[in-house]
């Protein structure tokens, strides 16, 4: 198996200190908030541990909800049709009943069959009518246990 590479080589060596991130898929810096910490990591390990290709995510996306704009954090496509949506939050954010209603809203306009949060020190993953799995990553492109 050949190990994959990030893809920017920085990422592994983050100044914590620092007021920017340099976001790979946004090619751009965004400011470094704890969220965005958490984001960056968890686009990490989707791509090394995972093994999900990095051209199947996308990040940041506006997406209209109930009549007000909102983005989502990540989205992962498999065959051009989403397949994952994950919701990030800050590692001081517990995952609770309100961060999975958040999550549950956004994938009302988008129906993805998977669903993710991370707040980076956990990962509660599930599929779309709410039933939590205990697996961390679903083998890419499934659409069952």
């Amino acid at each position: 198996m050949q190990k994959r590479k990030w893809l920017h080589p920085t990422m592994s060596m983050m100044d914590p200190h620092s007021e920017e991130l340099w976001d790979a898929f946004r090619k751009k810096n965004v400011k470094a908030t704890p969220e965005e910490w958490v984001r960056q990591d968890a686009l990490r390990r989707l791509i090394i541990e995972a093994g999900y290709p990095k051209e199947a995510i996308s990040v940041e996306k506006g997406i209209q909800v109930n009549g007000m704009m909102r983005r989502y954090d990540i989205a992962i496509y498999s065959e051009s049709e989403l397949w994952m949506l994950i919701e990030c939050k800050a590692d001081r954010i517990p995952l609770d009943d309100k961060v999975c209603d958040q999550w549950m809203r956004y994938n009302t306009a988008l129906n993805a069959p998977w669903g993710a949060l991370t707040n980076g020190k956990e990962w509660r993953v599930f599929l779309a009518d709410g039933k939590e799995v205990d697996v961390k990553f679903p083998a890419f492109g499934t659409f069952e246990l």
